[in-house]
Parts: C-alpha cells; sequence; structure tokens
C-alpha cells in the first residue's frame, strides 16, 4: 500500500494543503516584524475565499477572482490598522472582533448572492502546471514541479520576502519599526507609514491565501472554508521564528500530516478519527514547545506606537 505513488501523492498532496499557510504566515511576518500583531488574518483569508469564488463565477476568470480576492485581503485591514495602528487600540481585540465579523458577513452574503439550494454553486479549479523536464524527477517532479501557478508563486513569495527583510535597505526599515519604533522615527523613518503598508502586504497574502482554497482547491465556498488555517499561519509565525524561509518549512510539516491525516482515516486505522483531525494542529502546537524560548520576536510587538509632539 505504502508504494512510490503513495508517497508521490502524499508529497503533492502537502504541498497544495500548506499553500494558504505560507501565504498567510508569510504576510503575518511582514506584520510582526513591523511591530503589529495581525489577528484578523483569519477574516482575511474568508473575505478573500469569499470574493475570489463570487469573482470568478461570475466573470468566469480565475485570474480576476484571485486578484480581487487578494485585493478584498488587502482592502480589509484598513479598519484593523484604522484603530490598531492609528488609534492605538488593543490589536489582539481588534483583530479576534473582525474575524468574528467575517464569519457572519461571509455566511449571509453568500446567501444573500446565491441563495439557498440543494445543489451549491462551483466553479473551475486552477489547472496543473508541470514544469517541463523538472516534472520527470522521480517522487519530487510529480509532488512539485506538477503544481498549479499559486503553489509556486507561493514558494517564491516566502523566499522573496526572506530575500527582502534581510538584505535590502526596506526590510532593515520594517525591522527598525518593530524592533524600536522611536529610533526608527528619529532616524526619518515612518512608523505609521511602514505599519499601514505591512498591514496592507499582510492582507494582500491573506486574500490570497483564501483565494487560493476556492479557487485553486475546493472549487467552492462554504461557511468557515478557513477552518482556524488563519490561527495555524499565526502559530508558523512564531514557529518559524519569524524567518519566512523557516515558517515554509513549518508549514509544510502541517501540510505533510494534514494530508497524511486525510489518508490515514481513508484507509481504516482502528483509531478514532478525531484523533486524526487534531493531529496536525497537536504536532504545530509541539513543535512550539519544543523549540523554547524564542528570542527572534520583535521587541515593539503589539506596542501601540504615539509620535511624540502631540
Amino acid at each position: 500500500m505504502l508504494s512510490g505513488s503513495f508517497f508521490a501523492a502524499l508529497l503533492a498532496s502537502m504541498f497544495r494543503m500548506s499553500t494558504p499557510l505560507v501565504f498567510g504566515a508569510t504576510g503575518e511576518i511582514v506584520a510582526e516584524r513591523a511591530g503589529v500583531i495581525n489577528i484578523g488574518l483569519e477574516g482575511q483569508m474568508l473575505l478573500g475565499a469569499f470574493v475570489a469564488f463570487c469573482v470568478q463565477f461570475t466573470t468566469g476568470s480565475a485570474t480576476v477572482g484571485i486578484l480581487c480576492g487578494a485585493l478584498a485581503g488587502a482592502v480589509s485591514t484598513l479598519p484593523l490598522t484604522g484603530l490598531g495602528v492609528c488609534r492605538r487600540q488593543n490589536q489582539s481585540v481588534v483583530g479576534i472582533m473582525f474575524n468574528i465579523l467575517m464569519v457572519g458577513l461571509t455566511s449571509y452574503l453568500y446567501r444573500a448572492f446565491f441563495g439557498v439550494a440543494l445543489t451549491a454553486p462551483s466553479i473551475q479549479t486552477l489547472p496543473a502546471l508541470p514544469i517541463p523536464l523538472l516534472n520527470r524527477i522521480p517522487l519530487l517532479g510529480e509532488a512539485l514541479f506538477s503544481q498549479n501557478a499559486l503553489v509556486y508563486l507561493s514558494i517564491f513569495l516566502a523566499i522573496g520576502t526572506w530575500f527582502v527583510l534581510s538584505k535590502t535597505m526596506l526590510g532593515l526599515r520594517i525591522r527598525a519599526v518593530g524592533e524600536n519604533p522611536r529610533a526608527a522615527q528619529a532616524a526619518g523613518i515612518s512608523v505609521i507609514r511602514t505599519r499601514l503598508g505591512s498591514m496592507c502586504f499582510a492582507g494582500l497574502l491573506g486574500g490570497l491565501g483564501g483565494s487560493f482554497l476556492t479557487v485553486a482547491y475546493v472549487g467552492r465556498f462554504m461557511d468557515g472554508i478557513t477552518s482556524g488555517r488563519g490561527y495555524i499561519a499565526l502559530a508558523i509565525t512564531i514557529l518559524g521564528r519569524w524567518n519566512p524561509v523557516v515558517a515554509l518549512g513549518g508549514a509544510l510539516l502541517f501540510g505533510l500530516v494534514d494530508a497524511f491525516q486525510l489518508r490515514a482515516q481513508a484507509m481504516s486505522v482502528p483509531i478514532p478519527y478525531q484523533f486524526f483531525v487534531m493531529l496536525p494542529y497537536a504536532v504545530v502546537l509541539l513543535s512550539i514547545l519544543l523549540m523554547g524560548r524564542n528570542s527572534s520576536e520583535p521587541k515593539a510587538l503589539g506596542d501601540p506606537y504615539e509620535k511624540e509632539g502631540r
């Protein structure tokens, strides 16, 4: 039963199931490096999934749907940054309330738009884009190089974001704002503008992660389709020590265990299915505990900033 085709399918599923987490965690790392806790990531992913589905269903274009889903995620950061950054309210409370709002809003709008029917509306998911030659590599070729465009994009963005944060002046400014905003402001860096831009980027990637679920994975929208993936992306941010490449590995770990638990249930293993359902979440939490104390956390994370002289 555990043949080469089994492992190839398992790895291919791992990359697909980790993709929304890679998008979400990559954006969250940028926001938190700038000192903002984006608890609203779950709601941004849910909104992105809904908007992408509705737009593709209406226009028939997956590209337009994905772009609109990403844009919706970016725009949704406006109330979060307005309250949490500009008005200096508790960022965690603002984010949790936003998530609750998005659960109800998307559910209401879905029923208002499509009504209630026995057969749920669906869309065509993104096709796979095999990379010539590379897709012929044994095991890895079928798993990694025969995916859809969003899977490739998520890996590229994770590596590219790491490069920007670590090797460029823009990344230095973002990290400076998250470490010591007053010193950054004294050096001529606009703390508020940097945090707003970082949150907008996080929302954009959160919207992309949600768009993947409906446009490239499931092909339909349902209530709570994100299933807590936004919160898992927050955990992976900590697990990855605010490093996009390490977080990519954490997302792949979750995707691997999630893909395995689905196959384990299908194999009729004599263990209650609830154990397999909780397994991916337990593995991530256990990994965070085993990592020990983390010294990579931005020092000003979650701290409100008020410009001196006001």
